[in-house]
């Protein structure tokens, strides 16, 4: 997959470095405001596994078929097999594939198996190529021309592979084109809208000697054009590749008329976007498999309040996290879990970095699968529903973010430098089945703990006598 490679990205990542972004939070806000108070509840929609919040999906481009191999992202010949319609059908709630993978009857049929899934098509935004490809939204004609990508001296910007095609990002007419050709395969494949790729804040493969765009707030400038055009007339979803959109917009952007808040959002491009998009896809959320670092903490909250305020919007928000052990895999999870709504679209999809496999293999069915089925602690969390909003709590060693749930309690340090210890007035279960009464945390790690039947008699006691003051202060 062209627009993830590991070169393109560390480009775009340095790119985003020479933007102005605030430095990491020194004060990081104690508790993010949730619904307003006045307004009626968002619905609760039923899902596949209906106390396990974690919900799976993503994008996925290999290891569809039969033979597939689940240590590489390399897209192969195969189409999707009926057992992993099935199997998606069982366990996913947000695919993206390339028509190219699929029949036209594939994602029907999974809707008949799932009603509430949300099938979505994988294209390209700005390449085009001359016979059938995956991600091409149709195929390249030679009248095309004049919407290629010019480098400054009028040249058209070479692809690296044969018989593709760039194409100008901000060009209206290619714009119209693509919306045309999106129209037209969303309702041959019954999709509920896509997943595009390559938008230009992403696309560092035609580098930086072009006719128009010198620079990242040219990119954005163009990325916003192409997302209007698109927008006018496409009914269903667009969800875009969210890289770049961490950079700072440069400007005032508007602000959402949403029942809550999401400040973090607010000068950057996430916002800028917010009302030609309905949702994202974060290939990189809080830990990019492109670096070995997780994210500073000010980006980390950044991201957690994109998928936050989609989730709440009932948008489609698909978070790719990478993660090299168990530990990693938890804070990736931990996070996750901390702003998971009910009735949203918000899923995991996840990014392993193994030796002697690609760094992008998250993008392999096969590998979803394998993980799924080798780590059912950590993919299979009984904890209920979400009973509160994400806190900041006091720990030893400072503040540490808290969620509770029904069957449990999810806590996340986001600091990039102090370790904090919780202590715990009863026994619970981490997601390894080692039973605990205080969890240590390092920088950027968390903890998702499950209630035993001792912690649960404490919690239940504690919450009766809590009525039962209440109603001795009522009587008085």
């Amino acid at each position: 997959m062209r627009h993830i490679l590991l070169a393109a990205i560390l480009t775009a990542i340095l790119l985003a470095g020479a933007t102005t972004i605030p430095g990491r939070a020194q004060n990081p806000a104690q508790v993010i405001p949730g619904a307003d108070a006045n307004k009626d509840p968002l619905p609760i929609t039923p899902r596949i596994l209906p106390d396990n919040p974690v919900r799976l999906g993503g994008v996925y481009i290999s290891g569809l078929g039969t033979q597939s191999d689940s240590s590489t992202s390399q897209p192969n010949v195969e189409k999707l097999s009926a057992a992993n319609v099935d199997w998606i059908a069982a366990n996913c709630d947000v695919i993206a594939l390339s028509p190219t993978d699929i029949d036209r009857d594939t994602f029907p049929t999974i809707i008949k198996k799932q009603k509430l899934f949300t099938p979505l098509l994988y294209l390209y935004a700005s390449s085009l190529h001359e016979t059938d490809h995956r991600g091409s939204i149709g195929r390249w004609q030679p009248d095309m021309e004049k919407w290629a990508l010019r480098r400054a001296d009028g040249s058209e910007v070479p692809h690296p592979e044969h018989g593709g095609h760039w194409m100008d990002f901000a060009d209206a007419n290619w714009a119209e084109f693509w919306k045309g050709r999106l129209n037209t395969l969303t309702q041959e494949y019954g999709a509920f809208g896509v997943a595009a790729a390559e938008l230009p804040l992403g696309n560092t493969f035609v580098g930086n000697d072009l006719q128009h765009y010198h620079n990242s707030a040219d990119r954005a400038e163009a990325t916003l054009k192409w997302l209007q055009v698109v927008r006018k007339g496409y009914r269903n979803l667009i969800i875009p590749s969210a890289i770049g959109f961490d950079l700072a917009a440069g400007h005032v952007t508007p602000e959402p008329n949403t029942p809550f808040t999401a400040p973090a959002l607010i000068p950057r491009l996430w916002n800028d976007f917010f009302a030609l998009t309905d949702g994202a896809w974060c290939e990189g959320w809080v830990q990019p498999y492109w670096d070995r670092l997780p994210l500073a903490e000010s980006l980390w909250e950044t991201q957690m309040q994109a998928a936050d305020r989609a989730g709440r919007m009932g948008q489609v928000f698909i978070a790719g996290a990478a993660y090299r052990n168990d530990k990693e895999l938890e804070f990736a999870l931990a996070s996750y879990l901390l702003i998971v709504h009910n009735q949203g679209r918000v899923v995991f999809q996840p990014m392993p970095v193994r030796p002697g496999e690609r760094p992008d293999s998250g993008f392999s069915l096969a590998t979803l699968k394998r993980e799924v089925r080798s780590k059912p602690g950590f993919f299979r969390i009984p904890l209920g529903r979400g009973m509160q909003e994400r806190h900041q709590v006091p720990a030893v060693g400072g503040p540490v973010w808290r969620r509770n749930f029904q069957f449990g309690d999810v806590y996340v340090n986001s600091d990039e430098n102090k370790s904090v210890s919780v202590l715990f007035a009863g026994n619970l279960r981490r997601v390894d089945g080692k039973v605990v009464r205080r969890v240590d945390l390092p920088p950027h790690t968390g903890a998702i703990l499950l209630y035993t039947s001792e912690s649960s008699t404490k919690k239940a006691a504690s919450a009766n006598g809590k009525t039962q003051a209440k109603r001795k202060k009522g009587r008085r």
